[in-house]
């Protein structure tokens, strides 16, 4: 076996000598005329010689639909040039999807398939011709071992393999797929091949490579007792053929066709196509048999593959660099290609007028078609695929069919990013070739898988007295739950978080930690500080998704008091909770029929996604189990007054600060000016869009959310009007610079001073004057100081006052007795969430004005804990 080297040829001669010198046998042609033929395949005629091989996007909807992402790369691929596009795996059966992400035909669906093939045949005329018609196979496919239809892997295997089932971690006993789940597949597939036609596929593949279903069933030498298992051909053959001869007899108006391996570098008896005496030899005389049983059946080709791209990538796809936790390939990549290439041979030349496809040439980057030519003129192969190269470089057909040269910085660079990209759960394209879409999910999927998570919680120095705890309002114990994630004790890092804050994910996803934990990380003077923010966001996720934040907790001994907190944001929801756990009998009540108060209604699902967001707040709430609920406004029709004479012990008050402030000295025109509050409700839940220019005021992070929320909802161009310098806005660093990525300007040292308004009363602009920073004020910031002469008019189509929050004026009323600051906030005693009222309490941002979510989680917690040592006048218990 030759030792692996990463691809280094800059000439063709270079190609040959290596080749030579390695002792290979990999054609190689000058001339590549011969890939721009036409083949006739009976049903239809490829116009040329070159394909686009199966490569999955992972980027269906949930329903199975092709997303825009996956019309779009069809799209690409046909304009391309190629003769053939061999879409991609398609399920037959949702519980058979690889990913939840797999597309998957169904009659619900079929109409966005119909799409999908319009509109490849439509860009391919475009750019090669009205009689230029790629033929489109739909590979159909079980994916058997390898189904994943949600969060977690389900398998679904025909035999149990000693090479495979320690790597799934599969016991002994782990069901075989039955018999008759078999029998009744067989129509399923038939049934898929039927929409496919109504689709307008020419062909179907029934998909037998790569160790799903089917391609493990004819592997099945070890199933007992079974039609579709055991030592004979025809019983592990049975499921495969079954399929074809009904789709054959059924659906007549499409070709039935395969990608099959022929070689699965897997021992006997564990793999198809090798040599009964358990070397790597390969013993091609049943995938010959079954590629006869394909031509007899009629099929207009076939494509041919081997291995197995889970346990041995190199051997189908040879590559310069492995996906994290592989080795790099124990050969060099020319003796991979070399023995695809052979293995293809075998079958073509057995078959010499039946058209075969063969893969295993992307590792060539630029002289992928000089050894396809040269394979095609040897008659080792009828057409050449490419999988990762149309990933990489979709028009590399319509170059050499055209006459070009491939193009040495667009061809694959066979770095294995595309299949990481899947290992990561994103949706897979070139990474490097299509940077900007692909390039921010690679990033990502990096940034959330395992090996990184890992790598990020050793940075923490377990530090004997932490300085990070201190700068969160809830206190968490940092360094705790790291440690209990590097052990690998998932469950116990979050139960460590939820102990201090029970709406981690929450603010896992909107937390300032660059501001608050992260700013005082003692390895920012050594390295960078922990990614704090980013390990909670992980551990507390996979607690969602794991079920462990809805699974009951314990509470203490039933206190016979009743506590009414009023709004479910995030402080009357950690509130509610704390309350529950102590033993009180607690009810909810809220506008809504959702909980999550303001931070449902306006924070962006960019910022923090809704289903995130209501599943947590669900969940936590049912893990107490002892909380009701109630829908209630508080105005004229229900005040605080009709909540105390309910019975109830003590009343938290927890509303949020639901009124936008509007800019002060001004007339407000009849339109053209909005509140952010009302604004952000409205992109975020309405689909609202705006156009032309939209001018922000103020400088927070409602600002912020309002002007990245115009840009996505159409508006040519959006500035922020901030009166002070960057130095004193206190929208968070890393919104700020989001924003700026956005596309968002900033006008700073910018006082709007009023609306200007047109005749008809219409909105034109904002009249503002420079300023200067002067003195610092009471909370420690510069004032700004008109710059009298500078005054002029921004023009703007639309403005978005966020100069700040207020209660509202019928929420206010709805409040007798309870005292309210100059800035409208609940007035409670130092020290203390008890108001001026006798058995009220208020927490949140109805008392400090609008904070973080981490800060009224932390008030909403510990009002509740007063409110418990008021009521049973004992210290508070830890309950667990």
């Amino acid at each position: 076996m030759l030792v692996h080297q990463p691809f280094h040829y800059h000439s063709l001669d270079e190609l040959r000598q290596d080749i030579e010198r390695l002792g290979v046998d990999v054609p190689v042609s000058e001339d590549v005329s011969v890939l721009a033929q036409p083949v006739d395949c009976g049903r239809f005629v490829l116009p040329n010689r070159l394909v686009v091989l199966p490569m999955e996007g992972c980027d269906g909807l949930p329903d199975g639909s092709p997303d825009e992402l996956t019309l779009r790369r069809y799209r690409r691929f046909a304009a391309g040039g190629s003769g053939l596009l061999w879409v991609e795996a398609c399920a037959v059966v949702e519980e058979g999807r690889a990913n939840p992400r797999q597309i998957w035909i169904h009659q619900g669906n079929v109409g966005v398939f119909r799409t999908m093939v319009d509109q490849a045949r439509q860009a391919a005329r475009e750019t090669m011709g009205e009689n230029h018609r790629p033929a489109l196979v739909l590979q159909l496919t079980h994916s058997g071992r390898y189904s994943r239809p949600g969060r977690a892997p389900k398998p679904i295997i025909a035999h149990h393999s000693k090479f495979l089932d320690p790597i799934h971690k599969l016991p002994a006993d782990y069901p075989l797929i039955t018999d008759d789940e078999l029998e009744r597949l067989e129509d399923v597939y038939v049934e898929a091949a039927r929409l496919a036609l109504e689709a307008g596929f020419d062909a179907v593949d029934v998909k037998a490579c790569h160790r799903y279903l089917i391609s493990e069933l004819h592997a099945s030498h070890t199933r007992e007792n079974s039609r579709y298992g055991g030592p004979e051909w025809e019983n592990r053959t049975r499921f495969f053929r079954n399929i074809v001869g009904k789709i054959r007899d059924r659906v007549p108006g499409i070709g039935v066709t395969s990608r099959m391996n022929a070689y699965d570098s897997m021992a006997y008896p564990y793999g198809w196509g090798m040599a009964e005496d358990g070397s790597m030899q390969p013993d091609l005389k049943d995938p010959i048999r079954l590629v006869q049983f394909l031509v007899d059946s009629g099929a207009p080709l076939v494509n041919i593959t081997i291995g197995n791209p889970y346990f041995n990538p190199h051997v189908n796809r040879p590559f310069d660099l492995p996906i994290i936790g592989m080795n790099v390939p124990p050969e060099h990549s020319l003796e991979g290609v070399g023995r695809f290439l052979h293995i293809v041979r075998h079958i073509q030349q057995q078959f010499p007028k039946l058209p075969v496809v063969g893969g295993g040439y992307s590792v060539l980057r630029q002289y992928l078609p000089n050894v396809g030519a040269a394979a095609v003129n040897a008659g080792w192969v009828s057409l050449v695929g490419g999988g990762r190269m149309s990933f990489a470089y979709p028009e590399f057909a319509r170059e050499v069919v055209q006459g070009r040269k491939l193009d040495p910085e667009k061809v694959c660079v066979a770095c294995s990013a595309c299949t990481q990209i899947m290992r990561d759960g994103g949706r897979s394209g070139c990474v490097p070739r299509d940077a900007a879409i692909y390039e921010p999910i690679y990033k990502a999927g990096r940034a959330e898988a395992l090996d990184t998570i890992l790598e990020m919680a050793k940075t923490c120095r377990q530090c004997s007295d932490p300085t990070c705890v201190p700068k969160c309002p809830a206190h968490v114990n940092v360094p705790g739950f790291i440690q209990a994630i590097v052990d690998g004790r998932f469950r116990d890092a979050y139960e460590t978080i939820r102990a201090s804050n029970v709406l981690a994910t929450i603010c896992g996803y909107v937390c300032p930690s660059e501001t608050l934990c992260e700013s005082t990380c003692i390895n920012e003077h050594y390295q960078e500080s922990v990614p704090i923010r980013h390990l909670q966001r992980w551990v507390s996720r996979k607690a969602i998704e794991e079920g462990w934040a809805r699974e009951t907790r314990p509470v203490l001994p039933d206190t016979g008091k009743r506590v009414a907190v009023v709004g479910a944001g995030p402080a009357g929801v950690a509130g509610a909770i704390t309350l529950a756990s102590f033993g009180h009998r607690v009810m909810l009540l809220d506008r809504a029929g959702l909980a999550g108060g303001m931070a449902k209604d306006t924070i962006p699902s960019e910022r923090m996604p809704d289903p995130i967001l209501q599943k947590e707040l669900e969940d936590v709430l049912v893990s107490t189990g002892a909380i009701e609920r109630r829908n209630y406004s508080l105005g004229p029709a229900g005040t605080l007054d009709d909540i105390l004479d309910e019975g109830f012990n003590a009343v938290l008050l927890t509303p949020g600060l639901s009124r936008s402030l509007t800019l002060p000295g001004s007339i407000r025109p009849e339109g053209g000016v909005e509140g952010a509050l009302e604004f952000l409700r409205q992109v975020k839940h309405e689909g609202r869009k705006v156009t032309g220019t939209v001018l922000v005021l103020g400088g927070g992070n409602t600002a912020i959310d309002a002007a990245l929320s115009a840009k996505r909802a159409g508006a040519g161009d959006v500035a922020i009007v901030y009166r002070r310098s960057f130095a004193e806005m206190p929208a968070w660093p890393n919104e700020r610079d989001e924003a700026m990525r956005g596309g968002v300007n900033f006008l700073i040292l910018t006082q709007p001073l009023r609306y200007v308004i047109d005749p008809a009363g219409k909105l034109t602009g904002v009249e503002v004057v420079r300023t200067k920073l002067g003195s610092p004020d009471a909370g420690g910031r510069r004032r700004p100081e008109n710059q009298v002469g500078s005054e002029h008019v921004i023009a703007a189509d639309l403005v978005v006052e966020a100069i700040g929050q207020g209660v509202d004026t019928k929420l206010q009323a709805a409040l007798p007795g309870v005292v309210f600051s100059r800035q409208g906030t609940i007035v409670t005693q130092p020290g203390s969430s008890a108001t001026n009222r006798e058995r009220v309490y208020a927490a949140g941002d109805v008392v400090n004005g609008g904070a973080t979510v981490v800060q009224a989680v932390a008030e909403g917690t510990r009002a509740a804990q007063q409110i418990h040592h008021d009521l049973v006048g004992e210290a508070l218990v830890n309950i667990g």
